[in-house]
């Protein structure tokens, strides 16, 4: 079964790989750019951008919670209107990260 694992992880590698190169060529940038390549899995739908949005309200909220003295009402208004999403929207997606580390 890990033999399995393992062959699908090097074939969507090589199929990443060759992917990028076109895409790098055809927008005229240079591979090395770490960024460029997040921009690519973004663009190609790898990375779905609610996922995107997830992550970054997750991490900010690490962030900014200390800061705001630990007021996470106030904490999820500030995040709700820097990134111009519902205060429900910033508790919703909270609440499931929250499940997620519970379930490790």
């Amino acid at each position: 079964m890990e033999e399995h694992r393992k062959y699908i992880l090097d074939r969507f590698q090589e199929h990443l790989h060759e992917n990028f190169s076109a895409y790098c060529a055809q927008h005229g940038v240079d591979r090395s750019d770490e960024n460029r390549l997040l921009i690519f899995l973004i663009d190609q739908d790898l990375i779905a951008p609610v996922h995107v949005q997830r992550y970054t309200i997750i991490k900010e909220f690490e962030l900014l919670y200390p800061t705001l003295q630990y007021h996470k009402t106030h904490t999820v208004n500030v995040l709700a209107h820097r990134f111009n999403i519902s205060e429900r929207s910033v508790w919703s997606i909270l609440k499931h990260a929250q499940k997620g580390k519970k379930g490790r």
